[in-house]
């Protein structure tokens, strides 16, 4: 399920080949997008010009929130919208580890398990710390609960970030201990 994902919006031309190769990419990952014509719309222009100081229009331009993307490549794009959506990554399930863990960008969030009793004991979570406070964490631990719930675990919150997580979601309170 993808969650919380900022405005994001495409500055550009109708009959500009960039612009819609932006659109095709935007529309392949699915979310969802402004299409902002700035040669049809002078008041999405001023809007362009706006977020550069020259003033220029400078399209395409992508913006993810307040984060703004001149002609990105590809791969700058996916790896923007990992870190300013993390809802988008896919958790993995590593039970040779004993962990559940999202790639941001080569970078590893996790949470680490423990087997007691037939029930999976959530007992670490971590965050690079230069990803801290952009809401990866919770997702992660969200992610984790979506898991083990179509996994078919059951589980105990011992961390008290999970824990806390946890008790904000009247869902998740019912399911996880």
């Amino acid at each position: 399920m993808i969650r919380n994902v900022p405005e994001i919006k495409l500055y550009g031309a109708s009959g500009c080949h960039k612009t819609n190769y932006y659109k095709l990419v935007l529309d392949e990952i699915g979310l969802p997008y402004q299409f902002l014509d700035v040669e049809a719309n002078e008041y999405h222009a001023e809007e362009l010009r706006n977020l550069y100081i020259n003033r220029k229009l400078n399209f395409p331009t992508i913006t993810i929130g307040s984060k703004k993307l001149r002609n990105p490549y590809k791969e700058e794009l996916i790896k923007w919208m990992h870190k300013l959506i993390p809802s988008m990554l896919q958790i993995k399930h590593d039970t040779d580890n004993r962990k559940f863990s999202l790639d941001i960008n080569g970078e590893e969030a996790k949470v680490e398990y423990v087997w007691k009793n037939d029930k999976m004991y959530l007992v670490h979570s971590e965050v690079p710390y230069n990803l801290r406070g952009k809401g990866i964490g919770k997702e992660l631990v969200l992610k984790t609960f979506e898991k083990l719930h179509d996994e078919g675990h059951q589980a105990v919150a011992i961390c008290t970030y999970i824990k806390h997580v946890k008790n904000r979601d009247e869902y998740w309170k019912t399911i996880i201990e």
